[in-house]
């Protein structure tokens, strides 16, 4: 989408347009080279941002820069610690905390409270698309959101095939278009098969997650697990050890990981 909003306007971007990521501290080293790399092969300045705790809500929100990035968590241990409960798939509060909100936030002190937002859905995922616009109609969206690939029709295949066209791309595994590692390590969202097969090959993932889970917090119902229809973390994480699996049918890809997109 980028790449083709950049080609539109001859290569350069009109001066009230700003690219922006929002880094949660959970994203593999992987998607962080990735965006580095679009900015600089691209010649276009990509807005690094992360939430940071702060008492005014509409400071809420920091600057950094591919070097000084959180990389451990930090973002999202803080937003957590703050709340005293843990997200989940019905109160998914981290994608609107750590990525929504962290640019609304920065957007308002530059001016651009109220700009539209240009966002990645194509056409063949109308479903998000359809979210968004309902929660406009409530007036439950800070800005209006344009989704120029669902205009021009771009699928996955046209996705796909554009990445095998360039260069450079984001160097983690596709298993037939879905990215495992893709958003969050392993994010909440992601099933227990995905979760599990990460653990088996990247086992130094599972900490952050185990651990957030052993704090316990209990201020809200369900807080104290990312999920109650399945087991915790830690639990995964010795079923993997123990060559033991869990199967938990249809049940568990009811959440699309859609991080960016609000709950």
């Amino acid at each position: 989408m980028l790449y083709r909003i950049l080609q539109s306007h001859g290569g350069t971007l009109p001066d009230d347009v700003r690219v922006t990521f929002a880094n949660t501290g959970k994203e593999m080293p992987q998607t962080l080279d990735f965006v580095r790399d679009c900015g600089e092969r691209w010649g276009v300045e990509i807005l690094w941002l992360e939430y940071a705790h702060h008492d005014e809500p509409k400071q809420r929100w920091r600057r950094v820069t591919y070097d000084t990035a959180s990389r451990q968590g930090e973002p999202f241990k803080a937003m957590v610690d703050f709340k005293q409960y843990l997200p989940n798939p019905v109160t998914r509060f981290c994608t609107q905390e750590l990525k929504i909100n962290a640019i609304h936030r920065w957007a308002g002190t530059v001016g651009m409270g109220d700009a539209d937002r240009v966002i990645g859905f194509r056409a063949d995922e109308p479903r998000r698309l359809a979210r968004i616009r309902a929660r406009e109609e409530k007036g439950g969206d800070p800005w209006w959101v344009a989704a120029p690939m669902v205009e021009a029709g771009i699928t996955k295949a046209d996705v796909m095939a554009f990445w095998g066209a360039q260069n450079f791309d984001l160097r983690l595994p596709n298993v037939g278009g879905v990215t495992p590692y893709g958003n969050c390590d392993m994010c909440f969202l992601k099933s227990a098969a995905q979760i599990s097969g990460m653990m088996r090959d990247r086992p130094e993932l599972a900490t952050w997650w185990i651990e957030a889970e052993a704090e316990a917090r209990a201020s809200k119902p369900s807080g104290a697990l990312f999920r109650q229809d399945r087991p915790s973390y830690a639990a995964l994480f010795r079923a993997v050890q123990d060559q033991d699996a869990f199967d938990f049918g249809d049940a568990d890809e009811l959440n699309d990981c859609f991080c960016g997109e609000p709950s």
